[in-house]
C-alpha cells in the first residue's frame, strides 16, 4: 500500500511542476490529493502542510476572482471559497489532532471553519469535532498508581506455580540455536560500540542453566580477545523470573559459586580442599536434592545468613558489585530465604520431614520418551492426543536412529565394542550386526537422558537415588562428610552391586532419621496454597543434570573439563576417570567454572536479578535508564513464557525491548513452548491462538522473522529475529486497510470471547489476553509499527459505539483454536453490547494515564470521570487447594482466565460449572443430577482422560447467551486482579461507570470454560474505593 501512495505522490509532484502559475485551482487540487495521500499513510505533518498550502492557494485564487469582479463593477460577494478549501482545512485540523500539534492549534483551525460563513457541512463537522475534543480538556489527570494488568487473572493468584527444576539442555545465548539461521555472537567480530554494551535478557530464567552457560561462553571468548578489546568489553545479563523462590535460589548459587571460585585456584583444589569442597556440597544438595545431611544444611544456613538474611542491601551491593539487585527484588528473595533459615515456623502447613517429602518423590528412570508420555497421561491427556504425540516422538527417534546407523557404518569398531557385542550377540556376530548393536547402545543412552548422562555420573549415583531418592554423599576432604560417611559402609566387597545395595538399604534408615528436608526446593507460598499436597516432581538429577548442564557445548567452555573415559588408555587411567566422574564432582567442577567466570569478568560483566513478570518488564524503562541499566537487549530468551502468556504479548511487550541500532548483531528473541506442545496441529495454529494471525502474517505485521529453518511447535525453541531498521518500521503498511481492520476485529473477538474449553481439561491452553492488551496492541500498531493513528482510532471508535459488529473477521469457537486464515470473506454479525462497557472504561483509563499513544475523535461513548482503584471482598471461596476444587472451580486453577460480570438482576440459568463447556459430555444433565452426582461425573470424566481440549460438542451456556443476547445477560469485564488469600477482586473503574452499575450483581467468572464461580452474594456497590 505504501508503494501505491508513493507512486501517486510522485505523479502529483510532477503535475505541480508543469501547472502554469495562473492555474492555482488545479495546483490546489494536486496539493489536496497529496495531503490526502500523506494522511492515509499516517504522515500527519506533511498532510497538514499540503492541506494548508491547498487552502492558501484557494484563498489567493478567491481574492484574485473578487478583485476581477470589482474591476468589472461587480460587488464580488458571489465569489465564495470552494468546498475543497474547507475540506482541506478540516483535514488539516484532523492531521494536527493525530500529529504533534497542540490542542490550541487544533481548536483554532476548527474554530475558523465553524465561524466562517460559507463553510457549509464542514462548519457543522468542525463544531462537532471541537465539542468531542473538549473531552480531553475536561479529562481527569492521570493516576500514577495505575499499572494495567495485561493478562487475565489466575484463579490461584497470588500463588505462582513453582517448578523445582528445568527441563531443557542449557544453551548459550551467544551461540546459534540449533535448527535456526540466527548467527552466533562472536565477541572478537564486534565493533567497539557493540562490544562495550552487549546486553542479554533471560526471561523465566528458572534454575539459571542458560544464563550460566552464557557466562561460561562469554568468559571463554573473553580470554581470547586482545588486551584492547578486553578493556572495551562490557556485558549485562538480566535474570528475570516471576518466582521469588527461583530467583532466591539463583542468587544463592551465584554467590556460592563466586565463593567457590575464589576459594580454589583450580578444580583439583576445589575437590581436594575442605572449604571449597563444602561450598560445592551446599550447591550440590541445595540445587538437586529434596533432602540433605544435617551438616550441609547448617553450612547452607550460615551462608544465607551471612550474605542475605542478616545482611543489608547496601552491604550486599558493596560485597558483590557485579550482582545488581533492586530493593523490591531484594525484599522478595530475602523473604523467601528467611523461610529457608527457619522452615519450622515459616511453612504452613507444617514443614515436612524427610520421610514425608521423599514419600511422594518418584525420580524418573529409564526411557525418556516413556517418561514424557507418562507425564502427559497423568495430566489427563486422552488417547487421540497421546497417540498423535507418541507418533511424532517415535518418528523423531526413528530419524535419529537412522542417522546413528548411518554414522556407525563408518565407525571403527574398537576391541571393547567388539567384545561387548559378541558377549551380547554370540561369537558368530557379523560386522553388520555389531554395528547395529553399537547404534542400539547409543540410542539407549539417548533415551536415558543422552550420552552425557552416562559419561558424567557413576553407577553408584544412579543406584543410590533409585534406592533412597537422595543424592549420594560424596567422599572428599570434608571432615563433616567423612563423619557422615561413617554410617555408610560398603564392606570388603563394596564394589559389587549386591553389597552396594545392602549397604544403601542399611543407610536408608539413617537418612530418614537424621537427614533434613531441603527448603530450597519448597516454595513456602505454593506449599501453603497446595496444603502440602504437591511439593515434588519426577526430576531425576542423576539423569537430568548431566544431560541439561554438562552438554558438549558447556564442556567446550571449561578450562578444566571432566576427564574423558575415551582418552584413558590404561586400567589405572580408567579407574581415575571413573572415580572423578561422579555427579557431585562434576557439579562442583561446573560451578567452579561459573565462579571463575564471574571473577575473571569482574568489572566487565554485571548480572541483574529482576523479580517480576517479564510482560511488564519494559514498563520500568525510565527508572532503568536512570539507574544505568539497559532498556534494550541484543538477545532475549524466554523459557516457557509463551505457555503462560501467549505469543501475542511477546510480540507487543517483549519485542520492543530488542535493540534497534545493532550493527554487527542481529537482535532476536528465543522462545519455547513446552506445556502446550502437541495441542496445535501446525505452527500457524500455535501463533494464531493468541495473535489472531498466521506466523507469516505475524512476521509481516510485527517486523519479526522466524529464523528457524523449519518452524515447528515440536522444536526446542523458536527464534524470532528483528526484521528491518527504524526507517523501514515507520510508514510501512504490511496489511491493506481491509486486512488490518479484519485482523484487529478478529483479535478483539478472540480477546473478549475466547473459545470454550472443557472446564475439566487438565491439558492447558492458556488464553491470557484481556482488553488492556488489545488496547496496548492498538498503541503498538501506531507508535512502534507506524500504522496510521486515524485508521486505528476509527476501528476502536467502531468497536465502542456499534452494538452489532459487521465484519469479515471470524470468531473461533474451537479449543484449541485452529488457524482461520482469510479464505472466508463473507461478513458476519456479532453482538458486542456485553463487552463494550469494559472496552469504554479501559479506553478512558488508558487516555487518563497517557498510555494509549493516540487520540480518538468521537469521544461520545467514553466515561468522563476519573478512574479509581476498587476492591471487592467476596466470601464462600475455598482458598486452600483440595480435591473439591475441580468440582467447583474447574480442574486447572492456574490458567489466567478470570473476569467478572455485572448483572442487573438474576438471569434464568445460574451459569454455574454445570452449564460450562464440556468435551462430549452433557453438562446440563450432569448439573441437574445434583452436586454429588455432578462431582462423580467430573471425577469419572477426568479419570477417563476426557478433559482434553478438542471439538466442543457442548458449548457453554453463558458464552452462547452473551453472543445471542448481549448485555441483557450482563456486562463482562476482563481487566482485574484477584487475590485468593483475601478472596478479593480489584479493578480500575471510572467513577461514573461505577455509579451507573452500583446496584448490579457482581459475578466472578472463568472466561475459558465460561461459567460463574460459586461465591457469596455481592453487588458492585459493595466494592471499596482505594484512595
Amino acid at each position: 500500500m505504501k508503494r501505491q501512495f508513493d507512486d501517486a505522490l510522485a505523479c502529483y509532484s510532477e503535475g505541480i511542476k508543469v501547472v502554469t502559475h495562473d492555474d492555482d485551482d488545479l495546483k490546489a487540487t494536486l496539493y489536496s490529493n497529496m495531503s490526502s495521500c500523506y494522511f492515509e499513510m499516517g504522515d500527519y505533518e506533511n498532510s497538514a502542510t499540503y492541506a494548508r498550502e491547498c487552502s492558501r492557494l484557494l484563498i489567493e485564487s478567491m481574492a484574485i476572482k473578487v478583485k476581477a469582479a470589482v474591476d468589472r463593477g461587480e460587488s464580488g460577494k458571489d465569489v465564495k471559497l470552494p468546498p475543497l478549501a474547507w475540506k482541506n482545512t478540516y483535514r488539516m485540523a484532523r492531521a494536527m489532532h493525530f500529529g504533534d500539534a497542540t490542542d490550541a492549534e487544533v481548536n483554532h483551525a476548527l474554530h475558523t471553519i465553524e465561524t466562517t460563513e460559507g463553510s457549509g457541512e464542514y462548519g457543522a463537522m468542525a463544531a462537532k469535532m471541537r465539542e468531542q475534543l473538549d473531552y480531553y480538556r475536561r479529562m481527569p489527570s492521570n493516576n500514577k498508581e495505575f499499572e494495567p494488568s495485561l493478562l487475565r487473572a489466575s484463579f490461584q493468584n497470588p500463588y505462582v506455580e513453582y517448578y523445582n527444576f528445568g527441563h531443557d539442555e542449557s544453551e548459550s545465548l551467544l551461540q546459534r540455536n540449533e535448527g535456526s539461521n540466527a548467527q552466533s555472537i562472536l565477541l572478537d567480530d564486534l565493533d567497539d560500540e557493540e562490544l562495550s554494551s552487549l546486553s542479554l535478557l533471560f526471561g523465566g530464567v528458572g534454575d539459571g542453566r542458560h544464563a550460566f552457560v552464557t557466562l561460561l561462553d562469554a568468559n571463554n571468548q573473553y580470554q581470547s580477545l586482545s588486551e584492547a578489546k578486553q578493556d572495551t568489553f562490557r556485558l549485562h545479563m538480566t535474570l528475570n523470573d516471576i518466582s521469588a523462590q527461583l530467583l532466591a535460589k539463583d542468587a544463592l548459587v551465584l554467590v556460592l559459586a563466586h565463593e567457590l571460585g575464589g576459594a580454589a585456584d583450580s578444580v583439583k583444589t576445589a575437590l581436594t580442599t575442605a572449604d571449597p569442597f563444602n561450598i560445592g556440597l551446599v550447591i550440590y544438595y541445595a540445587t538437586l536434592g529434596y533432602a540433605m545431611p544435617p551438616f550441609v544444611y547448617r553450612k547452607m544456613v550460615e551462608h544465607i545468613k551471612r550474605w542475605f538474611t542478616d545482611n543489608t542491601l547496601e552491604n550486599f551491593r558493596h560485597t558483590f558489585p557485579w550482582l545488581v539487585v533492586s530493593e523490591d527484588t531484594w525484599e522478595g528473595i530475602v523473604r523467601i530465604m528467611h523461610s529457608w533459615v527457619d522452615p519450622e515456623t515459616q511453612y504452613s502447613p507444617n514443614f515436612p520431614s524427610t520421610i514425608e517429602i521423599l514419600s511422594p518423590y518418584r525420580p524418573a528412570v529409564g526411557n525418556r520418551g516413556d517418561n514424557v508420555m507418562a507425564g502427559l497421561s497423568s495430566m489427563g491427556a486422552g488417547s487421540e492426543l497421546m497417540g498423535d504425540m507418541k507418533a511424532k516422538f517415535d518418528s523423531a527417534m526413528e530419524k535419529k536412529r537412522a542417522d546413528i546407523v548411518e554414522l556407525s557404518r563408518s565407525t571403527t569398531l574398537t576391541p571393547e565394542i567388539i567384545s561387548a557385542a559378541k558377549r551380547a550377540l554370540g561369537e558368530e556376530a557379523t560386522d553388520e550386526q555389531m554395528r547395529k548393536f553399537l547404534a542400539d547402545m547409543v540410542m539407549d543412552q539417548m533415551m536415558e537422558g543422552g550420552p552425557s548422562a552416562s559419561l558424567y555420573v557413576s553407577p553408584m549415583d544412579k543406584l543410590f537415588i533409585e534406592l533412597t531418592k537422595c543424592l549420594i554423599p560424596q567422599f572428599g576432604p570434608s571432615d563433616e562428610m567423612k563423619e557422615e560417611l561413617s554410617f555408610f559402609v560398603l564392606g570388603e566387597n563394596g564394589s559389587s552391586k549386591e553389597e552396594a545395595i545392602k549397604a544403601i538399604n542399611k543407610y536408608k534408615s539413617h537418612i530418614r532419621e537424621k537427614w533434613v528436608t531441603n527448603p530450597v526446593q519448597l516454595d513456602p507460598f505454593y506449599w501453603s496454597f497446595l496444603n502440602g499436597n504437591k511439593a515434588v516432581d519426577e526430576f531425576n538429577p542423576v539423569q537430568e543434570f548431566p544431560q541439561g548442564f554438562m552438554t558438549p557445548e558447556v564442556i567446550s567452555f571449561m578450562s578444566e573439563p571432566p576427564p574423558d573415559i575415551l582418552q584413558a588408555k590404561t586400567d589405572e587411567e580408567q579407574e581415575k576417570v571413573f572415580n572423578n566422574n561422579t555427579l557431585a564432582f562434576n557439579l562442583i567442577r561446573y560451578y567452579w567454572h561459573v565462579g571463575r567466570a564471574v571473577s575473571d569478568l569482574s568489572g566487565k560483566t554485571t548480572i541483574e536479578i529482576a523479580l517480576g513478570s517479564i510482560i511488564s518488564f519494559g514498563d520500568t524503562a525510565s527508572d532503568r535508564e536512570g539507574n544505568g541499566l539497559p532498556t534494550k537487549y541484543h538477545r532475549i530468551t524466554l523459557s516457557n513464557i509463551p505457555d503462560y502468556t501467549g505469543m501475542h504479548s511477546l510480540f507487543v511487550k517483549i519485542a520492543p525491548l530488542l535493540s534497534l541500532k545493532s550493527k554487527s548483531v542481529t537482535p532476536c528473541i528465543q522462545s519455547n513452548c513446552l506445556l502446550n506442545t502437541g495441542l496445535w496441529k501446525s505452527f500457524d495454529d500455535y501463533i494464531f491462538s493468541t495473535s489472531a494471525l498466521g506466523y507469516k502474517e505475524a512476521e509481516a505485521v510485527f517486523r519479526l522473522k522466524v529464523a528457524d529453518e523449519e518452524p515447528s511447535i515440536w522444536g526446542t525453541a523458536t527464534v524470532w529475529e528483528q526484521d528491518g531498521d527504524d526507517d523501514e518500521r515507520i510508514g510501512s503498511l504490511p496489511l491493506s486497510h481491509d486486512e488490518l481492520r479484519a485482523w484487529l476485529h478478529r483479535l478483539f473477538l478472540s480477546n473478549i470471547l475466547p473459545p470454550d474449553r472443557d472446564a475439566n481439561s487438565l491439558i492447558r491452553e492458556e488464553r491470557a489476553s484481556n482488553v488492556n492488551l488489545f488496547l496496548l496492541t492498538l498503541s503498538h500498531c501506531v507508535n512502534h509499527l507506524g500504522m496510521p493513528a486515524h485508521f486505528i482510532s476509527s476501528i476502536l471508535e467502531d468497536l465502542l459505539k456499534k452494538k452489532i459488529l459487521v465484519t469479515k473477521a471470524t470468531l473461533s469457537n474451537d479449543s484449541p483454536a485452529p488457524y482461520l486464515g482469510s479464505k472466508d470473506v463473507s461478513k458476519k454479525r456479532f453482538v458486542l453490547s456485553a463487552f463494550q462497557t469494559d472496552l469504554a472504561n479501559q479506553t478512558a483509563v488508558f487516555l487518563q494515564n497517557n498510555m494509549l499513544g493516540f487520540r480518538l475523535i468521537d469521544t461520545s461513548f467514553l466515561p468522563t470521570q476519573k478512574a479509581s482503584l476498587y476492591e471487592l471482598k467476596l466470601s464462600g471461596i475455598n482458598s486452600k487447594y483440595d480435591a473439591s476444587w475441580a468440582y467447583e472451580y474447574g480442574s486447572v486453577s492456574s490458567v489466567m482466565c478470570l473476569g467478572f460480570m455485572l448483572q442487573k438482576e438474576k438471569v434464568s440459568g445460574e451459569y454455574g460449572i454445570g452449564t460450562a463447556a464440556s468435551n462430549g459430555n452433557n453438562g446440563d444433565t450432569a448439573a441437574s443430577n445434583g452436586n454429588n452426582g455432578f462431582s462423580m461425573f467430573m471425577m469419572m470424566s477426568m479419570m477417563q482422560g476426557r478433559g482434553v481440549p478438542g471439538g466442543q460438542k457442548n458449548p457453554s451456556k453463558l458464552r452462547r447467551d452473551l453472543l445471542l443476547s448481549g448485555d441483557e445477560i450482563g456486562h463482562v469485564f476482563s481487566c482485574m486482579n484477584w487475590n485468593l488469600v483475601n478472596q478479593t477482586a480489584s479493578f480500575w473503574m471510572c467513577e461514573d461507570v461505577f455509579e451507573k452499575f452500583r446496584a448490579y450483581r457482581f459475578r466472578l467468572i472463568r472466561t475459558d470454560g465460561w461459567f460463574c464461580l460459586p461465591h457469596g452474594d455481592a453487588t458492585l456497590g459493595d466494592a471499596k474505593r482505594i484512595d
